[in-house]
């Protein structure tokens, strides 16, 4: 026992030994880690100043000269007291320069012109009650760094982190405190007109929500999707740079003749209560990069909007919103179909009656008398005739589920000038007595063209042969039987 004890004694000893041992190698590793990025380090400091001492800063902004000054712990622009100066930002970039420090320093330099120092793009000047440091900003490095020099110092050039100058090198208006678009929800929209060549106004029907299109000549009922892809597109309009807080000359931006104008109207909720109408008006002007410029209702302050962001409302006309829907006429408003074709002519009715059953449950007549009128229910049967006969109702429904959904591949724009006899016409007559006529002419080897007045939809063939051969099953289903009778038949013998 004594034995076992002295040895577990020993390997305790031995234990801590071995720690002690890693626990020196491991401070001699990092002690001279350190001591080589010390002797490594290369970095310089190039300024050394309080932020909140700086009472202005000075640079150059769209090729004209910017400084801000500070007072009353507040920045304002000395050109422009107006000048919405955005506080965070100017604060920000002041305090990344106040205290900057170089990545490396590179000595003794006899021509600047090799990192543009001999002609800078940019000086920045802060100033304190001890007097101005100014920073000269040479050219930029492929290693995100700016080639940097101070104003007073023609021997030394100093590489610094580009995310301390890059606050300094774009325009006045980095620093401008922007607004914002105005907020509409494509859901509130109720209008849209854009005037401009070939503009076009959608306006949403209060009663079923459905949208029509106009052109200011004609008005016809619009694509619903197609009309939501520009109320979507409006909702979702934002600012893209802040150009100008006070525009006075709109020349300058292609205000004095827009390239459009686009009206929105909208509902809005206040207090919870009460819904009223308002309307947006942006101004469209000129081309900038890929940009252009807006300004909204009566703000003077100009802003520009990525084209791409107004390319489905700036670039559609009219006839991009025509509804590609051929003949919808709902079963339950029609009262009768008339089909003209090479096969013969076919009449369709819809007959609906309404019969009132008297509940035959009564013991007493004079009872049965006074309350004839509560038991008595109203049901309603509909039925169909073709040329007067029953109609089966699965196989019309299939067969006109088929015609009131074609939907055309496009609508012609041009004239069109049938050539020969239509392969079907189909007379539609509503229970209002109105009539509605379809023509299908053969138009080429692809297409149909259905003529509706003065509407003309190419409908893709293999639409049309579907629909031909739900409507022979209609009229003819004696042949129908016939032919899969004869299938049965061969089937079985064979």
């Amino acid at each position: 026992m004594k034995k076992k004890t002295v040895k577990l004694v020993s390997a305790v000893v031995v234990l801590g030994v071995l720690c002690a041992a890693y626990e020196g190698v491991n401070f001699y590793v990092t002690s001279q880690e350190e001591k080589e990025t010390e002797e490594n380090d290369t970095s310089v400091d190039l300024v050394s100043l309080e932020a909140d001492d700086i009472t202005a800063v000075s640079f150059t902004a769209d090729q004209n000269e910017v400084e801000f000054d500070k007072k009353d712990d507040s920045w304002t622009e000395k050109s422009d007291a107006n000048f919405p100066v955005n506080q965070d930002t100017v604060d920000s970039a002041v305090k990344g320069v106040a205290s900057l420090t170089a990545d490396q320093e590179i000595s003794d330099v006899e021509d600047m012109s090799q990192y543009d120092l001999d002609n800078p793009q940019n000086t920045i000047t802060l100033t304190t009650a001890d007097g101005d440091t100014s920073l000269q900003i040479g050219m930029e490095s492929s290693n995100n760094q700016y080639y940097v020099k101070k104003e007073d110092d023609d021997k030394n050039v100093y590489l610094v982190s580009s995310s301390s100058i890059e606050p300094f090198m774009g325009t006045l208006y980095d620093f401008a405190e922007s607004g914002t678009f105005p907020s509409v929800t494509s859901a509130t929209i109720t209008d849209v007109k854009v005037d401009k060549e070939n503009g076009y106004e959608l306006t949403q029907d209060a009663d079923n929500l459905f949208w029509n299109v106009s052109d200011g000549k004609t008005t016809e009922k619009a694509d619903t999707t197609k009309a939501g892809t520009v109320t979507s597109a409006i909702g979702s309009l934002a600012y893209d740079k802040f150009v100008d807080y006070n525009c006075t000359d709109d020349s300058k931006y292609g205000f004095d003749d827009p390239y459009a104008v686009i009206t929105v109207k909208y509902t809005e909720d206040e207090q919870e209560t009460q819904t009223v109408e308002k309307t947006l008006t942006i101004y469209v002007g000129d081309e900038t990069g890929d940009d252009r410029y807006v300004k909204v209702d009566d703000s003077k302050e100009v802003y520009t909007i990525t084209k791409d962001s107004l390319t489905d409302i700036l670039d559609s006309t009219m006839s991009d919103f025509y509804n590609l829907s051929v003949s919808y006429v709902s079963v339950n408003d029609l009262d009768s179909l008339e089909v003209q074709s090479a096969d013969g002519d076919h009449t369709i009715n819809i007959v609906t009656e309404t019969v009132k059953a008297e509940d035959e449950d009564t013991t007493d007549t004079d009872s049965s008398d006074e309350s004839s009128s509560d038991d008595e229910e109203e049901t309603t049967t509909t039925t169909y005739k073709l040329d007067g006969e029953d109609l089966d109702e699965s196989t019309f429904t299939t067969f006109y589920n088929k015609l009131i959904n074609m939907t055309a591949q496009e609508r012609l724009t041009e004239e069109y000038t049938p050539e020969g006899d239509p392969a079907y016409t189909f007379i539609f007559k509503d229970t209002d007595g109105k009539e509605t006529t379809v023509k299908y002419y053969e138009y080429d080897t692809n297409f149909y063209a259905a003529v509706v007045e003065d509407k003309v939809y190419l409908v893709n063939k293999m639409n049309v042969k579907d629909l031909d051969e739900a409507y022979q099953k209609m009229v003819n289903p004696d042949t129908e039987d016939a032919e899969e009778s004869t299938s049965d038949t061969a089937t079985e013998e064979n």
